[in-house]
């Protein structure tokens, strides 16, 4: 699909749009203005909105609390289940909110599956595709009618700029730029010229993120003290083939290490920053972070269970990143290992 040039998009709204396969594109302050404009436009106070519930920070609080503060209700499920999706319907529905990729578990959503779905109901499929980009995944593409993204961790690559970015059809787009206008839309021209730059090289920079997040999932599958890696996988996933160039730099392990090896786990990662720089690797634990404000109910019905580190992946080398992470876990299981042998009775046999 060809873009065009119009008086009210810039060009690096163009590319954007382009990158996409959309007519146009806005950018906003920040995803969830993004967000927020997209759904208040293609939504009517008393109507009713179905939303994933992996959903979390800004734009999750505005799932939760800001739109039925505006007259909508909402209804969260996991979008990957076409079965819930589809028993959620009402009447008062218009719109179905996904992500790509679900975190902090990194559940890929059958979006070529949803879509139909959707469009079956008269419904409109909104995409969150922050998780992937348009350079793994191109949402509109497989029937989305909207795609919404959070530029900063992929589309802007240098970390220069904090904006969202709404792309589609034109008749869609004009009421989600009427709606966002009276908040302010688009970027200057030098932060436009900015994030013109990064998506220059978009392509080579989320080939090696990819590769490098599977590195570290190989190598995490091998430490005694992991239960569980999520990231997903062609294997897992065979009907991505069909849709997906992979699956981006985002992972999670789960581990039943004590509170602070899992703390040391994650500075082990870290080292002394507490923010990730651009295209860098940076690990965290969801439940004491990003879905901290949720209750504890709604953090384990999301998967972000206190042992769960998640680990956004970079551009650089990931050997010492495996080398530092893998020695902590080893060190932490022989450790906890060795207490646990102390605390067993002698004569009774471990679970």
């Amino acid at each position: 699909m060809e873009t065009t040039a119009s008086p009210s998009v810039s060009p690096v709204e163009q590319r954007l749009a382009q990158l996409h396969g959309a007519d146009t594109a806005l950018l906003a302050p920040s995803a969830v203005a993004a967000v927020s404009a997209a759904l208040l436009a293609l939504s009517n106070p008393g109507g009713h909105v179905i939303a994933s519930r992996y959903a979390h920070g800004p734009v999750g609080d505005f799932l939760r609390d800001g739109l039925p503060r505006m007259g909508r209700e909402v209804t969260f499920v996991d979008c990957a289940d076409l079965d819930e999706v589809a028993a959620a319907i009402r009447p008062t529905t218009q719109v179905v909110f996904a992500e790509s990729l679900s975190r902090p578990l990194m559940l890929p959503c059958p979006v070529n599956d949803l879509a139909p779905l959707a469009q079956t109901n008269d419904l409109l499929l909104v995409v969150d595709n922050t998780a992937l980009s348009p350079a793994l995944l191109r949402p509109l593409d497989l029937g989305a009618a909207v795609v919404v993204e959070d530029c900063g961790p992929y589309l802007d690559g240098h970390g220069d700029l904090n904006t969202g970015l709404v792309a589609g059809p034109r008749r869609l787009m004009h009421q989600i730029k009427a709606q966002a206008a009276p908040g302010g839309a688009g970027i200057d021209p030098w932060s436009g010229r900015l994030l013109d730059r990064s998506l220059d090289t978009l392509g080579l920079r989320m080939t090696t993120i990819q590769a490098n997040a599977d590195r570290v999932a190989v190598a995490l599958r091998d430490c005694p003290a992991v239960t569980a890696v999520h990231r997903p996988s062609f294997d897992e996933h065979p009907w991505a083939l069909e849709t997906h160039d992979g699956f981006g730099g985002l992972l999670a392990f789960e581990t039943e290490l004590p509170a602070a090896e899992v703390a040391a786990l994650v500075q082990a990662v870290n080292g002394d920053a507490t923010t990730r720089e651009a295209m860098s690797t940076l690990a965290l634990v969801p439940a004491a972070t990003t879905h901290a404000a949720l209750s504890e109910r709604q953090r384990e019905a999301m998967g972000a269970h206190r042992g769960l580190i998640s680990i956004a992946v970079g551009i650089e080398d990931p050997g010492p990143l495996i080398r530092r992470l893998t020695r902590a876990l080893d060190r932490a299981h022989s450790v906890h290992a060795a207490v646990d042998g102390r605390r067993t009775p002698i004569g009774t046999e471990k679970r």
